[in-house]
Order: structure tokens, then C-alpha cells, then sequence
């Protein structure tokens, strides 16, 4: 029966992963606007800057756990479409500040 479990565990874990790296991907500020790679299928899509309607910017709070502070907190931003859908981005892009400074400047 433990065995079982364990192979489950894995087999769900492996899943989860999977459709986490779906969403997985890396923007890239161009001069008349973004360009958005999926990573896991190297889907290319070009977000141009005139598409871009607006972009919030919130802070998440600090995070806590028996054991302290987890996080100290951080800002998301969420890049809202015209065609109504959202890009959610945040600093574990490698550029965060590049992109918004980028879109800011060019809605």
C-alpha cells in the first residue's frame, strides 16, 4: 500500500509540475512591444504596445508561518489587454522593472 501511495504522490506531482511549465514564460521588451515565449511549447506571441488598455500594480503582503516570515511582500502587476485578457507578471521575471517601465511609458 505504501508503495502505491508513493508512486500516486509522484505521479500527481509530475502532473502538477507539467501544467505549472504550461504557464511558464519569458517576455522580452521589444521597441513597439512585448514578445511573450511559452517556454515548455516555444509558442511565440507579440504583444504589441497599442494592444495594451492599462497596467496595476498591487502589493502582496507579507507572507507568515509558524516557523516566521515566509516572504517581506512583493509587487504583481497585471498587464490588462484589449482584447480583454490579462498578462500577470512579477520581480521572478528577470526584467520586471524593464517591462514595466517599458509598458508605462508606452500606454
Amino acid at each position: 500500500m505504501m508503495i502505491l501511495e508513493s508512486v500516486l504522490f509522484l505521479a500527481l506531482s509530475l502532473f502538477l509540475h507539467i501544467l505549472h511549465l504550461r504557464t511558464v514564460n519569458e517576455i522580452i521588451v521589444l521597441e513597439d512591444g512585448l514578445q511573450k515565449t511559452t517556454l515548455l511549447s516555444g509558442k511565440v506571441e507579440f504583444i504589441p504596445f497599442s494592444s495594451i488598455v492599462n497596467i496595476q500594480t498591487k502589493r502582496i503582503s507579507a507572507s507568515y508561518s509558524k516557523g516566521g516570515q515566509i516572504t517581506t511582500g512583493y509587487f504583481e502587476s497585471t498587464i490588462l489587454l484589449e482584447n480583454g485578457t490579462e498578462l500577470c507578471i512579477d520581480p521572478d521575471y528577470d526584467n520586471y522593472l524593464e517591462i514595466v517601465v517599458a509598458v508605462r511609458h508606452n500606454i
